[in-house]
């Protein structure tokens, strides 16, 4: 799906972006992200080779990721975004959002904890600095995203595993990360 209201150009500070050529409303669906299924062995074959980059692919499931099209790939990153994703990979608006403002949601919501970090240049005012897992951002803000529904179907899961103290790194998991690790110590 490709929504006719939004334009790729220049964000003048971090490459380019994706863009609102009309207002959208509060709930309405921006852009279903999009592109090549993969599993986690994919996704670490994919880094390691240098195929693919630690942070491109969507996590939409435990060990299942998206290899995000070029156009949903130009979705930018903000600790205080317009949008934010339900169900697997819908980006809806978190608010009303005005023409030519920037779509921006919160990369760590849809990433299950791990030691995966990348420093942030958002420039919000809440800036956490530095991004990571869905445990990286504050609880508080976390029931934020919750109540406004912009948490992915297996996320809602695994955080209520989580909340419930039932939750230990899968042993896959921890096997991608030494395989990442070593090709970062290389």
């Amino acid at each position: 799906m490709f929504n006719k209201k939004l334009i790729i150009k220049d964000t003048g500070k971090y490459g380019k972006g994706v863009f609102v050529g009309e207002d959208i409303k509060k709930g309405e669906i921006i852009h279903i992200l999009g592109g090549k299924r993969l599993d986690l062995n994919d996704v670490v074959d994919g880094v390691v080779s240098g195929k693919e980059a630690e942070d491109d692919p969507l996590q939409i499931g435990r060990r299942t990721y998206i290899d995000l099209d070029e156009f949903s790939r130009t979705f930018n990153h903000s600790c205080n975004p317009n949008g934010g994703i339900r169900k697997n990979s819908e980006l809806f608006a978190l608010r009303d959002i005005k023409s030519s403002e920037q779509i921006t949601y919160d990369y760590s919501l849809t990433i299950a904890p791990t030691i995966w970090k990348m420093k942030c240049k958002c420039g919000s005012k809440n800036c956490r600095k530095i991004l990571g897992d869905v445990l990286s951002v504050p609880p508080k803000r976390r029931a934020e995203y919750k109540k406004n529904g912009a948490l992915q179907n297996y996320m809602k899961s695994l955080l209520r595993e989580i909340e419930n103290r039932k939750y230990k790194m899968p042993q896959y998991e921890k096997l991608a990360l030494e395989k990442l690790n070593h090709k970062t110590t290389k």
